[in-house]
This record gives C-alpha cells, structure tokens and sequence, in this order.
C-alpha cells in the first residue's frame, strides 16, 4: 500500500506541475516558466540542443553524467541559472564538489549552435535543463517536456557549492532535510539518485565505507573489489555506480542498493533507511521510474529560476557579459 501511494503521489504531483509551473523565486517574486517559451523566438532550439549533446555522447559517452550532475550542481546552488558553467578559479566551478565534473564542451557547442539560430535569445540555463534530458533519452531513458524561461545568473561564488551540494557521506536523513531546503520531497531526492545509473564515482567517496572504518554492512566481495580498485582514499580510480549496464539509464541503480550493492554511504542509506526504502521499491520496474524521474526533473529544474529582468542571456556560456 505504501508503494502504491507513493507512486500515485508523484504522479499527481507531476499533474500539477505540468498544470502550473508557477513558482516563487529566491527574490520572491512569482515567476512562470512555459513549455512553449521559445516556440516564436526560437522554435528549433530544442532540435538543435539535442544535436549537438547527441554528437557529443557519441564521441564520449560520460558526458552524459556529466551533464547530468551539471545540472543537479547548477540547481541546487542558487537556483538553475548556469552558474556552475563559468569558468575561473573563484567560480563554482572551482569548488572541490565540483572536481572532475565535465560535459562543458556540449553545452557550449549547443549555445554556439543555438546562437548561430537565435542569437541573444536562449539562455544557457535553459540550454543546460534540455541537454539534462537529452542525456537521458541518449542512454535509453524517457525524456519529457522541458518548462523554459530561466534567464542565467550573474554571479558564481566557488564558497557556495559547500554550503548547497551534499557529499557522498551523508545518511538518508541528512539527505532528506538538503533535499527539502530546495523544496523536494524525501521521495523525489530518492528518485533523482536513480541517475546514479549511469554515474561515476571516486575512492575519496568511498572513505566512510573502506577506509575510514570498514562499513561491516557491505558484501564482502564489493569490499574486495572497491579496496584492489581503490588501494588509498586519494588514488584516482573512477568506478562506475551501476557496474552492469553503466550506459543504460535503467533501474539497476535501485536493484543493487536494494541487494546491498550500494557504493556510497549516500546510496545504500536509501534502502537501508525504513522511511526512504518504499521509495526504492516503488522505482525497480522500469516505467515506473522513467515516469517518476520525468517529475522529479521537472521539478528539480524550476527551482529559483531567475526570470523577466532578473539576470541575463549569456553571450557565451562559460563568462558573463561584460
């Protein structure tokens, strides 16, 4: 019954966003990002996103993560407004939470085709937000309507990504409460982990599991395999979360955290956690989690969009105007 529930929720909770999408940015003013934003200013823009992001996964396929965790990092600092894109050594970008994230070079070769179309139109937070999709339908996913309208922001402060983003090691709790001060669910930060399915990670996440203290919860053959992959905490060894279909935007992510085949403290806490475990169980069927990922998305990316004057259209995605 809980699962049933908590699958009805999200689909009438995406009922309403789709319905509305009117939100109160962090200015406090009302703002409404649209579907059809752009369907006279630039029609194609949507085409010529997914061209570019789709010649990209084609030449490298770990873009796809990593415009996934672009936009998660873009979104949960300061709303969604491309902040995590500029480049320089005090911009978010610097941040430690932020090392070795990539998939730049799409996102600037969809503005730069974009531009040749539209110039000064298409926003590089819109831009980012359509890519996220892309990235999904690329790896077999679902995709979905993306609300458009956000224009990007005009500052980027390296010291902000360790005050929003939440590290590897926290538990379901502590998970739930970063998720809520962005005004998501508990069950809607259990199904955006789902992107883990196509994820990496690094041995320094792993500290609290094998190194640190020896997590006695974990199978003994993955600690073998994460302590020969990751001999110190420091070796840069990237592991793939799901280590079976690592391309494929599935629901192995949840089939192995719900075997105890989790990686990160982050991960496994879902399942372990009572409270956030029916959550897992409602995302092992495929349609179920590409319908509920879908939601969550949307709802992901419409927080503190700045919009009207608040802002501006980026020339290029990685420097402010200037």
């Amino acid at each position: 019954m809980a699962v049933r529930s908590a699958a009805r929720g999200t689909m009438l909770a995406f009922a309403a966003v789709v319905a509305a999408l009117v939100l109160w940015t962090s200015a406090g003013v009302e703002a409404t990002l649209t579907y059809d934003f752009y369907s006279s200013s630039c029609p194609h823009v949507e085409y010529l996103v997914y061209q570019e992001i789709s010649k990209a996964y084609w030449n490298d396929s770990t873009v796809a993560p990593g415009i996934l965790r672009l936009s998660f990092h873009d979104c949960f600092v300061n709303g969604c407004d491309a902040s995590v894109l500029v480049a320089g050594n005090t911009t978010e970008r610097a941040a430690i939470q932020n090392a070795g994230i990539h998939g730049f070079e799409a996102i600037n070769a969809a503005k730069w085709a974009v531009e040749q179309m539209c110039p000064g139109v298409v926003s590089c937070a819109d831009i980012l937000q359509y890519a996220a999709r892309d990235t999904v339908k690329l790896t077999k996913g679902l995709g979905w309507g993306v609300p458009a309208g956000r224009r990007d922001g005009t500052v980027s402060l390296a010291t902000d990504p360790p005050l929003n983003l939440p590290p590897a090691t926290f538990n379901s709790s502590a998970l739930v409460a970063n998720f809520a001060a962005k005004g998501l669910s508990a069950e809607q930060m259990v199904i955006l982990s789902g992107s883990h399915t196509i994820g990496v990670t690094h041995c320094l996440q792993l500290r609290d599991r094998i190194f640190d203290v020896i997590d006695p919860t974990m199978p003994k053959d993955l600690l073998a395999t994460l302590q020969a992959a990751c001999p110190t905490n420091t070796t840069p060894t990237a592991l793939t979360i799901d280590r079976s279909t690592v391309d494929t935007f599935d629901t192995n992510y949840f089939s192995n955290i719900a075997s105890g085949y989790g990686l990160m403290t982050s991960d496994q806490t879902l399942f372990a956690d009572p409270a956030t475990r029916p959550y897992v169980e409602a995302n092992l069927q495929q349609g179920a989690f590409d319908s509920n990922f879908a939601a969550a998305m949307v709802a992901m990316s419409s927080i503190s969009p700045k919009v009207g004057t608040d802002g501006e259209i980026r020339h290029h995605c990685e420097y402010f105007n200037g």
